[in-house]
C-alpha cells in the first residue's frame, strides 16, 4: 500500500511539473490530487527537495531500463551497443514531458530541478554509472576491467551532457559515442594495454 501511495504521489508531482512547472508543485496540491492529507505527503515523501530527488530518480530508472535493453541487444559489441543506448536516451528525452519541463525549457518549466540532472550525482549519475557498469561487466568481458570502467564513465558523462545541453542532432551525439568507443577499443587492441593507463600517462 505504501508503494502504491508513493507512486500516486509521484504521478501527481509529475503531472503538475509537466503542466505548470516545478514552481507550481506544492505538497498541498499533491495531497488534493491524490485525495490524502498534506501530512501524509510529508510522511511518505519528506521535503519538496526530497520529492524532486524521488521524481528524477524514478524517471532515471525508466531510462536506464531502456539503456540496458539497448546494450543487451548487442552483446559483446560496445561499438554498437553504447551508441544505440545514447540514441535511445536522446530520442526518448525529446518526447519526455518531464525532461522537457526541467531541462529543455518547455513552457511552464523552470530550472529548479536542473541541478538534480547535472550537478547532484545521487538521482542520475550514480545510479547510471552503477547500472551500466554492471551491464558492461557482463556484456563486454573482452575489455580489460580498467578500460571498461573508464569507457563507461566517459560514455555516461558525455551522454548526460548531450541530454542536458543539446547543441545538435541526435546523430551527432551518437557519432561522438561511436568514435569514443572505436578509439578506446582500437587503442587497447593495438597496444595490448589498458586504455585508462595510456590516458593517465598522457
Amino acid at each position: 500500500m505504501r508503494a502504491l501511495l508513493r507512486d500516486r504521489l509521484l504521478d501527481a508531482a509529475f503531472e503538475l511539473t509537466c503542466s505548470h512547472g516545478w514552481q507550481a508543485v506544492t505538497m498541498g496540491r499533491i495531497a488534493e490530487r491524490v485525495g490524502v492529507s498534506r501530512k501524509s505527503v510529508y510522511n511518505e515523501i519528506g521535503t519538496k527537495n526530497d520529492l524532486g530527488v524521488a521524481l528524477i530518480a524514478r524517471e532515471t530508472e525508466r531510462f536506464l531500463a531502456g539503456v540496458s535493453a539497448q546494450l543487451q541487444a548487442h552483446p559483446g559489441d560496445p561499438g554498437r551497443g553504447l551508441p544505440a543506448a545514447t540514441g535511445f536516451v536522446m530520442r526518448t528525452a525529446a518526447d519526455n514531458p518531464l525532461v522537457k519541463a526541467v531541462a529543455l525549457g518547455a513552457p511552464g518549466g523552470n530550472n529548479d530541478l536542473l541541478p538534480l540532472l547535472t550537478t547532484h550525482p545521487e538521482p542520475v549519475l550514480q545510479p547510471a554509472l552503477a547500472r551500466i557498469q554492471a551491464d558492461a561487466a557482463v556484456l563486454y568481458p573482452q575489455l580489460p576491467p580498467d578500460t571498461r570502467v573508464w569507457l563507461i564513465e566517459v560514455f555516461v558523462r558525455l551522454t548526460l551532457s548531450h541530454l542536458t545541453q543539446p547543441v545538435g542532432p541526435v546523430e551527432d551525439a551518437v557519432a561522438q559515442i561511436r568514435t569514443l568507443v572505436a578509439h578506446a577499443t582500437t587503442a587497447t587492441i593495438e597496444t595490448g594495454s589498458d586504455m585508462s593507463e595510456e590516458t593517465t600517462k598522457r
